[in-house]
C-alpha cells in the first residue's frame, strides 16, 4: 500500500515489481536477524516422497519464477522440500521494460500476470555462483532451470551448467526444461518442435543421468500435450511439469494498455488451477510423474492435484502471497487433513 500510494502521487505507472521487490528486500533483512525464529518450521516426517534418486522432505516446491539465494532460503526455512531456480538463458538479458508486473482479480482471486522476459545473469554467471550456493546446505533437492531462444542456446546452458558441476561433488539437482515460456523474444518455444525436444533431451541423457523436468505450457492442446508425454514416456528419469503461466492479454485482464509489454502477459494463481488439473488427469492417463504447478495455495488444491496423479507440486503465486501456506500445507498434510 505504501509503495502504490508513493507511484501515485508522484505519477508514475503502477507497478507491482517494484512493490514485490520492497516486500523481497524486508524479508530478507528479517531473515537475516530474526530468521531462526520468523520462519523455522519443523517439516513433519511422514510427508517426505521419494522421485527417482531424489529426497524431499516435502512434496511442495517453490516454482521456476525467483533467483534470489536469500528469498528461497526463507522458503525452503518454511517448509520447502526443494525449489526450481528461475530458468536461465545462454546470455544476460534486462528483460522487458516496466512495467511488466501487475496484479489482477479473477473470479474474486487475487492473480498475478508477468511479462518480464526471462531477466538473468547469463549462465556463465549462473554455472560459476551455483557450484557456492548456500542453497546446498539445505540438504534438499534444487531444479536448475534452463531456457533459450533455440535448440543451440538450451545445448549451451546445459553443457555449461553441466560441465561446472562435474567439478564438484554436488549431486542433490535435476534439470528443468523450459519449453514453454511465452517472454522469450522470438516469441516462439522449443516445445513446438517435437523433434527438437527429443534430440535435446537425448542429448542431455547422454551426458548426465540426472532426473530431468519438462516444464509444458497449459496454452498447448491436448493433443500437442499427448505428442510430448510421448516423448517422454520413452525416456528415464523423466518428470512432466504441468505447466507454466497461461497467456492473457490485457483487453482479457481488464488492463490499462501500457500497463504491460508485448500486449499481455503469464497468468498465474487460483484462476489456472482448472486446467492445471485438465493436465494432470491427461498425463496420468499416461502414467508419467507429474509435477503440479498453477493455482495451488491450500492443501484441498494439492490434495485434488494428488488425486488426479500428481506427486510433486510447484508453487509461485502463493509464495508471494502468503509464504506461511507453506507450514499450514505441511501440517495438514501431516495429518491427513
Amino acid at each position: 500500500m505504501l509503495v502504490s500510494f508513493f507511484q501515485f502521487i508522484s505519477g508514475q505507472k503502477k507497478d507491482l515489481e517494484s512493490i514485490v521487490e520492497f516486500g523481497d528486500v524486508n524479508l530478507i533483512r528479517i531473515n537475516k536477524y530474526f530468521g531462526s525464529f520468523a520462519y523455522s518450521f519443523p517439516i513433519p516426517n511422514d510427508i517426505a516422497i521419494e522421485v527417482y534418486d531424489l529426497k524431499f522432505k516435502s512434496p511442495l516446491l517453490a516454482a521456476s519464477f525467483k533467483s534470489e539465494k536469500d528469498l528461497i532460503d526463507i522458503w525452503l526455512k518454511l517448509g520447502l522440500g526443494g525449489a526450481v531456480l528461475k530458468t536461465i538463458m545462454s546470455e544476460k538479458r534486462n528483460g522487458n521494460a516496466r512495467p511488466r508486473l501487475q496484479q489482477v482479480r479473477l473470479e474474486r482471486q487475487a492473480c498475478l500476470v508477468n511479462a518480464l522476459g526471462l531477466p538473468g545473469e547469463g549462465v556463465k554467471l549462473f554455472s560459476n555462483s551455483i557450484i557456492d550456493s548456500p542453497l546446498w546446505s539445505n540438504d534438499k533437492p534444487l531444479g536448475l532451470s534452463i531456457g533459450g531462444e533455440n535448440f543451440d542456446n538450451y545445448i549451451d546452458c546445459f553443457d555449461t551448467i553441466e560441465k561446472q558441476l562435474k567439478t564438484t561433488s554436488i549431486n542433490n539437482y535435476f534439470y528443468e526444461l523450459n519449453i514453454s515460456c511465452p517472454n522469450t523474444d522470438t516469441g516462439s518455444c522449443l516445445g513446438d518442435s517435437l523433434s527438437d525436444l527429443e534430440k535435446l533431451i537425448d542429448y542431455m541423457r547422454r551426458y548426465s543421468s540426472k532426473a530431468i523436468s519438462i516444464k509444458v505450457s497449459p496454452d498447448w492442446g491436448d493433443e500437442h500435450l499427448k505428442s510430448i508425454g510421448d516423448i517422454i514416456l520413452a525416456k528415464e528419469k523423466m518428470i512432466v511439469n504441468a505447466g507454466n503461466t497461461q497467456f492473457k492479454t490485457i483487453e482479457y485482464l481488464g488492463l490499462k494498455k501500457d500497463s504491460l509489454p508485448r500486449g499481455g502477459g503469464g497468468l498465474s494463481g487460483l484462476a489456472i488451477f482448472p486446467r492445471t488439473l485438465q493436465m494432470i488427469n491427461l498425463f496420468s492417463d499416461m502414467n508419467l510423474t507429474i509435477m503440479a504447478t498453477g493455482g495451488i495455495s491450500t492443501v484441498h488444491h494439492l490434495n485434488a492435484a494428488r488425486d488426479a496423479g500428481a506427486t510433486l507440486f510447484g508453487m509461485a503465486t502463493s509464495l508471494i502471497m502468503d509464504p506461511y501456506c507453506i507450514p499450514k500445507i505441511n501440517y495438514n498434510l501431516s495429518k491427513g487433513y
